[in-house]
């Protein structure tokens, strides 16, 4: 398995990232396509990355760097191929190797798959924040979501809630909180 940096809209892997990421997502939880690409080799905090294997496009893993916290924006492997593994892998590749945290939003457990999702990443050793969090709208059109954000290292997310929230805030939806 091999992750690879999109650096433009150009990249020939942004022709199989844009069908799954407006799949795996809703539109409330994502950004447009035309707004996605112009983050990439734009916004130098954030990283698009292809997950290949044997050298096909399997999934994508997009983050953002902030120095001090990790924001783990979009996940997703394409679903035929999904359970054999390769999530847990990409988590385990895509880990800070330094101290700092990975943070990252997830749906409420309302619904069988939201709640599976949230046990895939405590078995990767992540935890539910238990701070209400309240995820912006990516465009004009959306709404305030309730979701859980979920890391490594839950102390100093408590610790540092408002100035990670206002970081996720102002970097990734452009508003102010």
């Amino acid at each position: 398995m091999e992750i690879i940096q999109i650096k433009s809209a150009d990249d020939e892997h942004i022709h199989s990232l844009m069908p799954l990421y407006q799949e795996a997502f809703p539109e409330n939880q994502r950004h447009t396509e035309e707004d996605f690409k112009a983050l990439l080799g734009s916004e130098p905090d954030f990283y698009c990355n292809a997950v290949l294997m044997n050298d096909n496009f399997v999934g994508f893993f997009n983050y953002w760097d902030f120095d001090w916290f990790i924001y783990a924006e979009h996940f997703a492997i394409l679903e035929a191929i999904r359970g054999n593994k390769l999530g847990e892998k990409v988590m385990n590749m895509m880990k800070p190797q330094s101290d700092i945290p990975m943070v990252f939003e997830v749906e409420l457990p309302d619904e069988e798959m939201a709640a599976r999702r949230i046990e895939f990443y405590r078995r990767l050793g992540y935890e539910v924040v238990p701070v209400d969090y309240q995820q912006p709208p990516y465009n004009r059109n959306g709404y305030y979501q309730p979701l859980f954000l979920m890391t490594d290292q839950v102390d100093f997310v408590i610790e540092n809630f408002e100035k990670i929230k206002s970081t996720i805030y102002r970097r990734v939806y452009k508003v102010e909180h």
